[in-house]
């Protein structure tokens, strides 16, 4: 079970709408193409996608979340391929025009990010397009959380009950994606946010990246 299971059992939106910077680089994508939406969760960026006629494959670890994205789909008469399952034991059988990592690489431990990372260059070709949010070490939550949860690599962090935080480095996207060419990136303090019905939360400090990948480069 996911620990997002009951929140999402909560309400149909907990995530709110699509991010912004998907919608503004959209015209970076073939059309019709393939996207990976990675955390699909209930589906606020792969229904937005598979309503504009991309093909859209995405896994998350909570059952809640890909039944009610498939019942949402259905109800709209939109096909999305959805897998419940860990997207460290997925393997696609052809590349993707696009990879959609909102919001996951926080609370991944370090390691696991970077094979994350290693992933992207694998699942994707020339001109292939990554959409990705992740959090910075100036979000105002790293100081608490280096001085309560056990420290476990580079600003990550694992709480008593095993949830983990990793916060990233002003620039790092440079050298992540350095084979890509940048079309946005923004390291900010993020506006204030809820989730679903709940109380207005703190902003986050984000890394924001769109890149594409230029083989010829």
């Amino acid at each position: 079970m996911s620990h997002y299971d009951p929140s999402y059992a909560a309400t149909d939106a907990y995530f709110g709408d699509p991010d912004p910077i998907l919608l503004e680089h959209l015209d970076a994508l073939p059309e019709g193409g393939r996207v990976l939406d990675i955390g699909v969760g209930q589906g606020r960026h792969a229904l937005e996608l598979a309503a504009r006629g991309f093909r859209v494959t995405g896994i998350d670890p909570s059952a809640e979340a890909i039944g009610q994205c498939r019942a949402a789909a259905a109800e709209r008469g939109l096909e999305l391929e959805l897998i419940h399952g860990d997207v460290f034991e997925y393997a696609p059988e052809a590349r993707f025009d696009a990879i959609l990592c909102f919001g996951l690489m926080q609370i991944l431990p370090r390691g696991d990010n970077a094979s994350l990372v290693h992933r992207f260059y694998e699942w994707t070709g020339d001109g292939s397009v990554v959409f990705l949010t992740a959090w910075h070490v100036d979000d105002p939550s790293y100081d608490r959380i280096a001085d309560s949860w056990e420290r476990v690599g580079l600003h990550s962090f694992r709480s008593p009950d095993g949830e983990y935080r990793t916060y990233l480095a002003r620039g790092v996207m440079k050298t992540l994606f350095r084979a890509w060419k940048t079309l946005h990136r923004r390291e900010t303090l993020g506006p204030p946010h809820r989730h679903g019905e709940g109380g207005e939360e703190h902003r986050h400090g984000v890394i924001e990246l769109v890149a594409q990948r230029r083989l010829d480069d």
